[in-house]
């Protein structure tokens, strides 16, 4: 045997170890792709109740937060309304007059219970 036959024997089992260690790191590469797909399929199942959870908590929210957009609404609604009523009755000066309303009111009372006593006073006097 020649220099090139022992070679070319070491290269061919060099070939034979190389490739038959390739097989083993597949197939150990192949079962920890197996474990992690697994793994995968486990926290799937498991985060599926939770996004579930999720969906429905964030339609309650939802609701509410359309539900209190409402109550708000009407609140503000109820307070306007009740400032325009409230406005109706405030007291503004008329452009002839700068008294208000009640005191006109109180103004003619006074004045009628003025004649009445001067009346019966002059009656019984």
């Amino acid at each position: 045997m020649t220099i090139l036959d022992v070679l070319l024997v070491i290269l061919i089992i060099t070939a034979i170890i190389v490739g038959i260690y390739l097989i083993f790191a597949l197939r150990k590469l192949n079962n920890t792709l197996d474990v992690v797909q697994e793994d995968i399929n486990q926290l799937n199942n498991r985060l599926e109740p939770i996004l579930q959870n999720l969906t429905i908590i964030t339609e309650k929210v939802v609701k509410i937060s359309e539900e209190t957009e409402k109550r708000i609404f009407d609140i503000s609604n109820t307070i306007q309304n009740v400032r325009n009523t409230v406005s109706k009755f405030s007291f503004r000066k008329d452009e002839y007059s700068s008294r208000n309303p009640i005191q006109d009111l109180l103004n003619n009372v006074s004045a009628i219970s003025k004649g009445v006593s001067a009346f019966w006073r002059k009656l019984y006097n």
